[in-house]
């Protein structure tokens, strides 16, 4: 009787929770500027304008910088799921101009053995220099898309919202821009010049409206934690740190390398042909300062690489003015919480940059997107009913969207989190290894899922426990070709192996401990990634909302929730 009860009462909350959430107490806005307004121009920007301008429609493109190459050391690596999805949009071009091709990754573990992982047969991937190939992404569109996007050199200060009944909608942006402004001669060359954008030091302040915003601003958008379900991280999990080092050449040319260090991975890939970049974890939420880093660099770093690249690294980590730095924060996907409003790329979630498929996630979120909103013939609509109809339409796309990214996202995010813990725990680290030695499938398998040509969740976890499961059987049998380094045991020593190992309680519990390790690694990432109460339930209802304001009050009070990591609440 109790179960029917509590059923009726959930029944009863979800439909007039829907019923309210649906009420209009004025006529809908019908007056917009744009039928899309984007805010950041750097990655998924570029691309998601681009593609609604294939749909004919009106975008405005907001980009505090948009006419200065930007400097970054992240942003240099794009798989080859990346280059799929720019293909889509005719601009795979931005990145093969001025990339360098990858084939797959190498592992060099602190010994000097070596495991090759190339991308599957007729794929490459790119690494470059983050500031070229944002500038040709938004050369791109500046050249072939200014009948229907209009571009601007601004910054987004406010998000403009209206009731639209119990609930609120984003309906346009406040923005600054120079009162003097103007575009520059060449806009997206490297002979612009630095001082082009203003002379002076005066703005105005313009407002633009859209039935649609879109933000591609990063994880540490100061809208982020204002409008979706965001639960901020406590601490940064760790630090990369990034130098460029010049004139060394990687173990195998072609492939992104991971070495070993003493605290944790060492990411390299090339840039240019005399660059290549550098990223060494520093597995600690804080940072020393630059004298500190350098020395570390040179003392603990350097001797973890081949003796033929540390004196170009040396070289490199004495100049503490090229020594760069980011934060590493783990952010399961967020869900918008008023409506018209929504986020790609990493202003939805973030990874860690290991797997460098950050990237990859962005251009899959803006084609995702822009192909749910195809549906709509217009964005806008001088009648109040038709103008009613497209706004719950374009909210009907974002629900899917926010629902189906999950399919070619968390793959890529698991992954990420995934590696860097199996790369840290030497038992896991050797049976991942001594699978990526068998070749075929087990190799294919785990990059089409890295490079994101096939993100598929349950595939992850296939490969997963199946490198977990022969890292047992290599425990049990005394072989493992990589555990082994080459001197496989004869059949007999196998048979002696096995016979041992079920009398050895050691071995036993060892084996044990690499099931219950490896679980414990993945379990809570897959939860994190999938499980969420708004994939059950409208997150901008009037119940999501009243719960989010709960969560607020909950974290101001108790949990420190301004101080969190990267955007408090």
């Amino acid at each position: 009787m109790i179960g029917i009860l509590v059923l009726l009462a959930v029944i009863t909350l979800v439909t007039i929770n829907h019923v309210l959430s649906r009420m209009r107490l004025k006529p809908v806005r019908t007056n917009y500027d744009y039928d899309a307004i984007v805010v950041g121009g750097s990655i998924a920007g570029p691309v998601v304008a681009k593609a609604l301008s294939a749909q004919n429609r009106k975008v405005l493109l907001l980009e505090r910088a948009l006419f200065t190459k930007p400097d970054r050391i992240v942003g240099e690596l794009l798989q080859p799921g990346g280059i799929n999805a720019l293909k889509q949009v005719n601009m795979e071009g931005c990145a093969t101009s001025v990339g360098m091709p990858c084939d797959g990754y190498l592992v060099v573990d602190g010994k000097g053995h070596q495991v090759k992982l190339p991308y599957r047969a007729g794929f490459q991937g790119y690494s470059f220099h983050f500031g070229e190939f944002v500038n040709n992404l938004r050369e791109n569109v500046w050249l072939n898309c200014a009948e229907n996007v209009t571009m601007l050199e601004a910054t987004v200060n406010e998000v403009l919202l209206e009731k639209t009944g119990l609930l609120e909608r984003a309906y346009g942006v406040a923005y600054s821009i120079a009162a003097d402004y103007k575009v520059p001669e060449a806009p997206f060359k490297e002979d612009t010049p630095v001082d082009r954008q203003s002379t002076t030091t005066m703005t105005d302040q313009r407002v633009a409206t859209a039935p649609l915003i879109i933000m591609c601003d990063g994880g540490s958008s100061k809208f982020k934690a204002k409008y979706q379900h965001y639960t901020p991280a406590r601490q940064y999990h760790s630090n990369f740190i990034g130098l460029v080092v010049r004139n060394a050449q990687l173990p195998v040319e072609k492939y992104g390398t991971v070495f070993f260090g003493k605290t944790g991975p060492i990411l390299s890939y090339r840039l240019d042909p005399k660059e290549l970049r550098m990223l060494v974890d520093y597995n600690k939420p804080t940072l020393p300062g630059l004298e500190q880093q350098s020395k570390w660099l040179i003392e603990e770093v350097a001797p973890c690489l081949p003796v033929e690249m540390r004196s170009d690294f040396i070289s490199a980590a004495k100049d503490t003015c090229g020594i760069r730095s980011m934060p590493v924060a783990r952010y399961p996907p967020t869900f918008p919480s008023i409506r018209g409003y929504v986020g790609l790329g990493d202003h939805a979630n973030q990874r860690h940059p290991l797997t460098g498929g950050g990237m990859t996630c962005a251009f899959n979120d803006s084609l995702l997107l822009a192909k749910n909103l195809a549906d709509i013939p217009s964005l806008r609509s001088s009648d109040i009913n038709e103008m009613a109809e497209i706004e719950d339409g374009i909210q009907a796309a974002i629900l899917n969207y926010t629902q189906r990214r999950f399919w070619h996202c968390s793959c890529i995010n698991i992954l990420s989190w995934a590696l860097y813990a199996v790369f840290s725990i030497p038992a896991l680290r050797d049976a991942c290894f001594d699978y990526f030695m068998l070749g075929g499938d087990c190799v294919d398998g785990p990059m089409s899922l890295l490079s994101g040509l096939e993100p598929g969740p349950f595939q992850l976890l296939f490969h997963y426990y199946r490198v977990m499961v022969y890292g047992v059987f290599n425990m049990l049998t005394g072989s493992g070709v990589y555990s082994c380094h080459g001197t496989m045991p004869s059949l007999f020593q196998k048979c002696f192996n096995m016979v041992t190992f079920v009398v050895n309680p050691f071995r036993i519990a060892e084996a044990l401990r690499i099931l219950i390790v490896a679980t414990l690694v993945v379990v809570p990432l897959a939860y994190q990634e999938s499980v969420s109460f708004w994939r059950l339930m409208d997150p901008t209802s009037l119940v999501a909302n009243v719960v989010r304001k709960i969560k607020i009050l909950l974290y101001r009070a108790w949990l420190d929730g301004k101080k969190r990591k990267p955007v408090g609440i």
